[in-house]
C-alpha cells in the first residue's frame, strides 16, 4: 500500500531553501493536494456539478465494487466532533473506486453500498493519512528563513527542484524556523457519515434525443473548446471527454500520456431547429485557427491527444465536414490535416474537467458562457 509520505528527510533537506507562497493555502482539507505522493490527499477537488451527459444512475440493486464511478455524499470529523469538511450545501463527490483518488479507509467503506444507503465508519490513521513521521519536523537556520515568517503560516520549501507544504510549527528566539511537513490530518482517526447518490455513467449516449442531433470535435484542449461551443444558440449541452480511441475507460492522466489513442473531445447535444451542422464546425474551425495545418499540435500543446478532427454521428455531417475542410484547405493553400472519422465511443472526462472554465479554471476566474457571448477565452482560465 503507498504511504502517504513518499520521500525521506535528508541532510539537505535540513537546509533547503524555503518560501512563502503569493497567498496563504485555504480551502476544504480534501482539496488540498500535497506534494508527498499520490494517496496524500484524501479526497481531491472532484466535487463538481455535473455536465448534462454525466448524470448519476440511482440503480437502487446495485452495489458497489472496485472500478465503479459513483457520486457520495459525505461529512468527516474529528475524534472530538470538530467537522474538517463535509459536501452539505454543494455537489456530491465523484470519484471511481479503487484508483486511490481517495484514502484507502474511504475506498473500502463504500464497497457494497446501494444507492440511497448511509452509513457512518472510522478510520484509522494507518488508512487515511498514515502516523505523523517526525523525520519531517524540519529545522530551518535564521539565515535561510524569510522575513515576516509566523507562527502557523502555510510555506513551501524543497531542494532539488522539489517543493512541499509545510506549517511553521514554532519560530525560536535565535530566529531558526520548525517547520511540520506532515500531512494536516497525519495521525488522525476520521469518522465518515457517507451517502451514496448513485452510479456516474462513464460512456456517452450514443443516440441522440427526439429533436436533437450530436456532433463530436476536438480542437486542441478541450477547455477552451467546451466554452467555445457552450456560448453558440442552439446548442443545448456540452460535456468533454476522450474519443477516438480504443482503450476503454481511459483516465486524464493516461490520455496525457499519449497512450490510449484518444483526443481530447467535446460531445455536443444541439437544437438543429435553431443551429446547423455546419454553423457548429464554423466554430470549430475558429478554436482550430492555424492548428489546422499542424499535425496532433493546439498552440505550444503538443501529442496526439491534441490533434484536431470531426467525428461524424451521420452521413450528412460526414459529407458536411468533408467539404467544410476541402474549402478551408482552398482557402489556406495548405494541407488540413484535421481527420474526419465516424464517432467512436465518448468517454466523459472526469468530472472536474467538465465546464471548466465556465467555473473558473485555474485561476478561479469564471468565464462567461452566456448564449451569444464574444469575450476572449482564456484557455486555462
Amino acid at each position: 500500500r503507498p504511504r502517504p509520505v513518499a520521500w525521506q528527510a535528508g541532510p539537505g533537506l535540513a537546509a533547503a531553501a524555503f518560501r512563502l507562497p503569493s497567498e496563504v493555502r485555504r480551502g476544504s482539507l480534501f482539496g488540498t493536494a500535497f506534494a508527498l505522493g499520490s494517496s496524500a490527499a484524501l479526497l481531491r477537488s472532484q466535487r463538481r456539478r455535473s455536465a448534462s451527459l454525466t448524470e448519476c444512475r440511482a440503480d437502487g440493486e446495485r452495489a458497489v465494487a472496485k472500478g465503479d464511478p459513483i457520486l457520495v455524499h459525505y461529512e468527516g470529523k474529528l475524534e472530538d466532533g470538530t467537522v474538517f469538511d463535509t459536501s452539505e450545501g454543494g455537489p456530491a463527490l465523484n470519484f471511481t473506486v479503487g484508483r486511490q483518488q481517495v484514502v484507502e479507509g474511504f475506498d473500502e467503506a463504500v464497497l457494497g453500498m446501494k444507492a440511497g444507503e448511509v452509513k457512518t465508519v472510522t478510520i484509522p490513521p494507518d488508512k487515511a493519512y498514515g502516523g505523523r513521521n517526525e523525520a519531517l519536523m524540519i529545522t530551518v537556520p535564521a539565515q535561510q528563513a524569510p522575513a515576516g515568517i509566523q507562527e502557523g503560516m502555510q510555506v513551501e520549501f524543497g531542494s532539488g527542484g522539489r517543493k512541499f507544504p509545510a506549517r511553521v510549527e514554532k519560530v525560536e528566539d535565535d530566529g531558526s524556523v520548525i517547520l511540520d511537513a506532515n500531512p494536516p490530518l497525519a495521525g488522525k482517526t476520521l469518522t465518515f457519515r457517507l451517502e451514496l447518490v448513485g452510479f456516474r455513467e462513464l460512456l456517452a449516449p450514443a443516440e441522440a434525443d427526439p429533436g436533437t442531433e450530436l456532433a463530436t470535435f476536438a480542437a486542441g484542449c478541450f477547455w477552451g473548446v467546451e466554452l467555445a461551443f457552450q456560448r453558440v444558440p442552439g446548442v443545448l449541452s456540452t460535456s468533454v471527454g476522450y474519443a477516438q480511441g480504443p482503450k476503454e475507460e481511459p483516465s486524464y492522466e493516461e490520455v496525457c500520456r499519449g497512450s490510449t489513442g484518444h483526443t481530447e473531445a467535446v460531445r455536443v447535444v444541439f437544437d438543429p431547429s435553431v443551429v446547423t451542422f455546419e454553423q457548429l464546425l464554423e466554430t470549430l474551425w475558429e478554436r482550430v485557427g492555424k492548428n489546422a495545418t499542424t499535425l496532433n499540435r493546439a498552440g505550444n500543446d503538443t501529442g496526439t491527444q491534441y490533434r484536431s478532427g470531426i467525428y461524424f454521428h451521420s452521413e450528412a455531417q460526414k459529407d458536411a465536414a468533408s467539404e467544410s475542410k476541402t474549402k478551408l484547405q482552398e482557402t489556406l493553400g495548405q494541407i488540413v490535416v484535421t481527420e474526419i472519422e465516424a464517432a467512436a465511443p465518448f468517454w466523459i472526462a472526469e468530472e472536474y474537467h467538465q465546464q471548466y472554465l465556465e467555473k473558473g479554471g485555474r485561476n478561479k476566474n469564471p468565464q462567461s458562457a452566456e448564449k451569444g457571448c464574444t469575450d476572449v477565452i482564456r484557455c486555462y482560465g
